[in-house]
Order: C-alpha cells, then structure tokens, then sequence
C-alpha cells in the first residue's frame, strides 16, 4: 500500500506545482463543506421548494453517514500527513482520508439536484461542480487521486439506490403517522451511532503508523457519525410535525423569501454556533449526546419551527 500512496503523491506534488491556485482551490473546496450545506438547505427548504429541500437533506446526511463510517473502516491517511516533507497541507483535516467527504457529497447535492430539476444544464453544472470541488481537494494536499476516485464511485452507488428506494420509502412512512414516522427515524439515527461505535471496535486493534500517526489522532473520533445521526433526526422529526402543523409553499414575493432565508441562517447559526459554546465536550460519551442534541435541534428548527414561525408572521402561503 506505501508504494501505491507514493505513486499517488507524485500527482499530488506535480498539482501543487501549478503556482497561483490556492485560493481558487480554497473557494472551491468551500462549496463541499458543512458550512455551505448549512446555507444551502435553508435556502432549497425554505425559499425554492420544501420537497426537494426535504429529499436534499436526508441525500447530503445519508451520504455523509455512509461516508463517516467508510473513512474510520478504511483509516487510511491524507497526502500531506503521508509525506509532509513534499506535500504541502494547505488546508487542516483530522479524519481519515478514504473516501473524499468532499467528492462524494458534493456528487451526491449536485446530481440529485440536477435529476430533481430535469434540465440539460442542470446536469452540466452538478457535473462541472463536483468536479472542481473534488480537484480542489487533491490540489490542497487533503486527497489521494484514489480517494476521489472512491467517492465518486460510492456517490453513484448510494444516489442510484437512494432514487430507487425513495418512491415506496415515502408511500410507507406516509402511512405511519406522525409517531410512527418519529420511531423510524429515532431507528435509523440509532443505527448510525451503534454503526459508528461497531466500526469503530473493529479497527481498534490496528494502529495507524507511527509516521502519520500524530496527524490522525482524533481521526477515530466519532463526531462526524454523530453528527450525521443527530441532523438526521432533526430533519425527521421536524418533517413529521410540519406534515401536520407547518405545510407551507416555498414560492411567493422576493422580499419574503429573503426575509425567510435570513431568519431561519440566523436561527441555525443561533444554535449550531451557540450551543457549540456552550454544550461540553468532554468526557466523550457526554460530547456526543450533547452534539447529537445540537444538529438535531438545528436541523427541526430549520424544517419545522423556522416555517411554523413563518405562517404565524404570513411570510408564507400554507398548503
């Protein structure tokens, strides 16, 4: 495998030698992070249209869980904790390397975005996007080729049977009711933690090399997994209220949709900003309750009391 990696960083150091991109790169890589989707999930919910903002959240959580696990299951390293003395590591990443987060949620946003919209240049874009993002990823000494390559690859695995599965998934949990539907998913968000601990145990006796060891120190942290299961539940919990107290259409007049848009960023920036202060974080068992309890509080504010408020100030239409 070492002698595979170095292979891999020649192409690493020969992109890193094309002067004058790093910040181009950065902007790029921008696109793929948390912060972003934590913008542009209001924005789709809240302003354009809550169906497919609704389907986008659980596209971006599913892939980033499935991703989280992989990473810590494969607990390979980055390029630059690999051979710091030739790669330049110029943006700072503590999980494991394969597969790219980046490349495989990026992937995953933009293509189901482009199928919800049909369009020949919808398509075109996704594809434009997720490519620069994933490149980026590579140019800033975060990413092997191959780990680009396996988020591709696992995006278009997971995007193909998310489409197929959806249809009849979304005929059975409307026939469960409001509690029924808040039972599967406080499963599902289970299932991803117990998943994380499960694959967490299994690679604990294998030690990462000494070499790139110090880089990986928190890679086996379960933040990430967490952090997933928590945004997940929120979403879900929060769709099952609004299915019955907060149906509203995502259209009408500008000026409302920015007023919706800037109430409901600050009300999520409230909580995942605030409550990050204030919750604690140690002893690990502690840190992830409390975590799960942030990105789940954020992400229900954001699909079920942010419109609730909404139809109470009319700044939107309910349905």
């Amino acid at each position: 495998m070492d002698a595979f990696l170095q292979s891999q960083i020649e192409i690493v150091v020969a992109f890193q030698k094309i002067g004058g991109l790093e910040g181009l790169m950065k902007g790029f890589t921008f696109l793929g992070s948390e912060e972003f989707f934590l913008v542009l999930l209001p924005l789709v919910y809240l302003c354009i249209d809550a169906g497919v903002g609704a389907r986008l959240a659980f596209v971006l959580l599913l892939s980033d869980s499935i991703n989280a696990l992989l990473k810590i299951a494969f607990h390979l390293p980055r390029p630059y904790w690999f051979d710091p003395q030739r790669v330049k590591g110029l943006a700072e990443e503590t999980s494991y390397g394969l597969p790219s987060g980046h490349a495989q949620n990026a992937t995953s946003v933009w293509v189901f975005l482009a199928s919800a919209m049909k369009k020949p240049w919808a398509w075109a874009g996704a594809a434009v996007i997720a490519f620069l993002i994933s490149i980026s990823r590579v140019y800033l000494g975060v990413h092997f080729p191959m780990d680009i390559a396996a988020g591709w690859v696992i995006s278009g695995a997971f995007l193909a049977a998310y489409l197929w599965v959806e249809p009849g998934a979304k005929g059975w949990l409307s026939s469960l009711g409001m509690w029924g539907q808040i039972g599967v998913v406080s499963g599902a968000a289970a299932i991803i933690v117990v998943a994380g601990f499960i694959v967490r145990a299994a690679v604990a006796g294998v030690a990462d090399p000494a070499a790139w060891a110090e880089f990986a120190k928190e890679a086996r942290l379960l933040n990430g997994v967490v952090t997933d299961a928590g945004a997940i539940f929120g979403v879900g919990v929060g769709l099952a209220m609004a299915s019955r107290w907060a149906r509203f259409n995502a259209g009408g007049p500008l000026g409302k949709r920015v007023a919706r848009f800037g109430i409901g960023l600050v009300g999520v920036g409230v909580v995942w900003i605030g409550l990050r202060v204030i919750f604690p974080r140690e002893p690990e068992a502690i840190g992830l309750f409390f975590r799960f309890v942030r990105y789940a509080l954020a992400t229900w504010w954001a699909i079920f009391l942010a419109p609730w408020v909404f139809l109470k100030m009319k700044l939107v239409e309910p349905i």
